[in-house]
C-alpha cells in the first residue's frame, strides 16, 4: 500500500484590525506627504520672498497676470467677487457651527481656518514684505485696496485650508471644483495688484503645513479639541 501524502496545513492570515482598516489610518500617508511638501515649499517661499533670489522671475510672473488687458466688468463681477468668496466660505462654517447637526464637521473647517490665519498673521510680522505696490520695481495695476504685509496671502491659504481639510471627504469632481476655486483666488490676488506670486505660493505651503499637523496630531490630543482624524 502506498502512504498517502500528508495534506499541508494551510495557516490563515487573521485580518486586520478595525482601527488599521479606518479612512483615518489610510489617510495617514498623505497627510504625512502633504507635511514634507508644505514645509518645505514653506520655508523655500519664505527664503526666496526674504532674498530676493528670484525677485526678476517673481516680476515677470506678476506682470503677466496683473497687466493683462480685461474689460472692466472682468474686475468688478468676477476677480473681486472672487476675491472675497473666502470671506463667504468662512461666514458659511460660522453659520454651520450654530446648527447641531453640522457643528461638529464645521468645527473641523474653523480649526484649519482658524490656525492657518494665526499663523499666516505670524509671518507676516517675522518676514514683514509689503504689496506689490510698496515693492521694488513694480510697476501695479492696482484694481482693490488692502493694507498690511502681502507675504503670505492669507486669503489663500484660508481657501486652501478649507479645501485641504474637505479634499478627502468629497468625490473627484468637488475637489476639482476646490482646485478651481482656490486657484481663482490665486488669479484674482495677483490680477488685483494685492498680492505677488511668492505670496500665493507662502499661503498654500500655510495652509498644507497646517492641515497636515492637525491631522498627524496624536490621537489623545485631537480629542480634546474635538477634531477628527
Amino acid at each position: 500500500m502506498t502512504a498517502k501524502p500528508k495534506s499541508r496545513s494551510t495557516t490563515t492570515v487573521p485580518p486586520e484590525k478595525e482601527a488599521d482598516r479606518s479612512p483615518a489610518q489610510k489617510r495617514r500617508p498623505w497627510y504625512i506627504a502633504l507635511l514634507i511638501v508644505g514645509v518645505l515649499l514653506l520655508g523655500a517661499s519664505i527664503y526666496l520672498a526674504m532674498s530676493g533670489v528670484l525677485a526678476d522671475l517673481e516680476r515677470r510672473i506678476f506682470d503677466v497676470v496683473n497687466h493683462a488687458y480685461l474689460q472692466i466688468w472682468v474686475t468688478d463681477s468676477i476677480a473681486k467677487p472672487v476675491s472675497n468668496a473666502v470671506w463667504g466660505m468662512v461666514g458659511l462654517v460660522g453659520i454651520l457651527l450654530l446648527v447641531p447637526k453640522y457643528r461638529l464637521l464645521a468645527w473641523q473647517y474653523a480649526v484649519a481656518a482658524g490656525s492657518s490665519y494665526v499663523v499666516v498673521f505670524a509671518l507676516e510680522h517675522l518676514v514683514e514684505r509689503a504689496r506689490p505696490s510698496g515693492l521694488e520695481a513694480y510697476d501695479v495695476v492696482l484694481r482693490a485696496m488692502q493694507g498690511g504685509p502681502g507675504f503670505p496671502s492669507g486669503h489663500v491659504a484660508v481657501l486652501a485650508a478649507l479645501g485641504l481639510t474637505i479634499w478627502p471627504l468629497v468625490s473627484w469632481p468637488w475637489r476639482v471644483f476646490t482646485l478651481l476655486l482656490i486657484g481663482s483666488e490665486a488669479w484674482a490676488r495677483v490680477f488685483l495688484g494685492l498680492h505677488a506670486p511668492l505670496d500665493i505660493v507662502g499661503g498654500i505651503a500655510v495652509a498644507m503645513t497646517v492641515v497636515a499637523i492637525i491631522h498627524l496630531t496624536p490621537a489623545k490630543i485631537r480629542k480634546v479639541f474635538w477634531i477628527a482624524a
